[in-house]
């Protein structure tokens, strides 16, 4: 976790460079915000986009693991709000969690395809900036089947771009992750489609 977060650091350095971070598995995201808040010197507001919230407090023993980084990240304060958008697989405790932490949980059943969905949260009004990380799996499995967790009736291509297109904000880091190359058997799919993804983050934070 710590090499994590002194590299991102590291390339911070170089002012105006800003991370765009590939996983691995959602493990990874921690150690990343916690290093850009600090460095930037303040919370930030995190764009959210995946199945599930992994915001547990600890999962099979492990409080690092992929599926609570996002408890890590609200305990340390280094995230005002956290916008959680196609979750379509979450417990009891992810959203009990979600409530301790006042996270915005979107789930797929209340999701709006209106292009004002994200123009009207106003995200990074008042902090140092905003964090997309972006889950593979966020996607409907018929765009993206190349994942270890697997959740049919997410969102589609389109609709990703859509959000990341009619978000305005100063978008400061962000993440794609939990792609999975063993599983992707239908032509490589989901790594072009993950390359789209880091495609566009990367001409969003360039803006």
């Amino acid at each position: 976790m710590n090499i994590i977060s002194e590299s991102v650091k590291l390339v911070m350095e170089e002012d105006p460079l800003r991370p765009l971070v590939l996983g691995g598995d959602h493990s990874i995201s921690f150690p990343v915000v916690r290093a850009v808040s600090e460095k930037l010197g303040g919370p930030l507001d995190i764009l959210h986009l995946d199945a599930h919230p992994d915001i547990y407090h600890s999962f099979e023993g492990n409080k690092y693991s992929h599926a609570s980084s996002f408890a890590r990240i609200m305990e340390g304060g280094y995230a005002r709000r956290l916008l959680q958008v196609g979750i379509r697989s979450i417990t009891s405790e992810g959203r009990e969690q979600g409530k301790r932490f006042g996270v915005e949980q979107y789930e797929m059943r209340t999701f709006s395809r209106d292009r004002h969905f994200l123009e009207n949260l106003k995200l990074g009004e008042g902090v140092k900036g905003v964090y997309i990380s972006v889950d593979v799996d966020c996607l409907d499995p018929a765009f993206a089947p190349g994942v270890s967790h697997i959740e049919p009736g997410g969102l589609s291509f389109r609709d990703v771009l859509n959000i990341l297109h009619n978000l305005q904000a100063d978008v400061v880091a962000a993440d794609v992750v939990e792609f999975n190359p063993q599983r992707d058997t239908v032509d490589g799919m989901t790594a072009m489609v993950a390359a789209k993804l880091v495609r566009e983050l990367t001409a969003k934070i360039s803006k």
